[in-house]
């Protein structure tokens, strides 16, 4: 097994591992990159079954904290649909609510002839080069996390939203991060609109720097782990269905997830509690 890090200070790309053999001293090396660069390119896996990559995530945390409407362990990210092909602003899953998810895998299913791509930044190394000077304001302050529901969830709550800290440290490491995001974030505490929508360009234009980048071209074969807190994600091109199918089987990891987290929101929201 080789392990490569990538140049822009996370990820690491991981070749000549058989991930169908459980060697203790391999899961070791890979748990340990994963706590210190957050994200874990596979390559040449073959094609794995949601199984497969389930019990390869499991290697990093619980696996299916957000999986199918009927319990399926793993979802499908397909061009077909909107939601799979429609270009997707940086962000962190589900953190709207008060437990984002901790982690997520992508594995290529079927990909088109032409290049399609998923692009990540890591919100360490956003914090870490950040001025002195702002680390020290943002540190005591939050973010407003929030998704409108445009009514296809069928029910009565149009509104989530959450507040967490600017400087958010990991829930495993405790290292400080980032944790704003261009797709849920839009007004930090303390600040006015128009401040917040300065002080939001000037986080964004760092964080998003082209050289903070990684933009991962998928390959048949691949599978990418990524820290859903430490890491943020995009799709920044159109995966158009004329181009070819594009469908990527993904499984996230974690203590809590979507649904249940929701199932909560609802059953406050029909006692009349204030959202969470």
């Amino acid at each position: 097994m080789q392990i490569e890090p990538l140049p822009q200070g996370f990820g690491a790309v991981v070749t000549d591992l058989d991930v169908r053999k459980d060697d203790a001293a391999e899961i070791s090396a890979l748990q340990e990159t994963f706590i210190d660069r957050h994200l874990l390119v596979f390559r040449d896996c073959g094609l794995l079954t949601p199984g497969q990559q389930a019990e390869i995530v499991g290697w990093f945390g619980k696996s299916g904290a957000d999986g199918g409407s009927y319990g399926e362990i793993a979802t499908t990210m397909d061009n077909a649909m909107d939601r799979g092909r429609a270009i997707l602003p940086f962000h962190c899953d589900i953190t709207y609510f008060p437990y984002p998810l901790e982690g997520i895998s992508l594995h290529t299913i079927e990909l088109p002839q032409v290049e399609t791509s998923t692009t990540y930044v890591s919100n360490a190394v956003a914090w870490d080069t950040l001025p002195a000077a702002l680390q020290d304001d943002l540190r005591r302050r939050k973010a407003r996390h929030f998704y409108e529901d445009d009514g296809k969830m069928g029910t009565e709550i149009t509104l989530f939203e959450h507040w967490h800290p600017v400087c958010m440290p990991h829930y495993r490491t405790g290292r400080p991060l980032l944790f704003v995001t261009e797709h849920h974030v839009e007004q930090i505490e303390g600040y006015g609109p128009e401040e917040s929508a300065r002080l939001l360009k000037q986080l964004f234009a760092h964080l998003y720097a082209p050289e903070r980048r990684y933009e991962h071209i998928w390959r048949k074969g691949d599978l990418v782990i990524w820290d859903n807190y430490a890491v943020q994600h995009a799709r920044t091109r159109e995966a158009h269905p004329s181009e070819g199918r594009r469908v990527l089987q993904r499984v996230s990891f974690g203590e809590h997830g979507f649904a249940e987290q929701f199932a909560v929101l609802r059953k406050e929201a029909a006692k009349g509690i204030k959202a969470i």
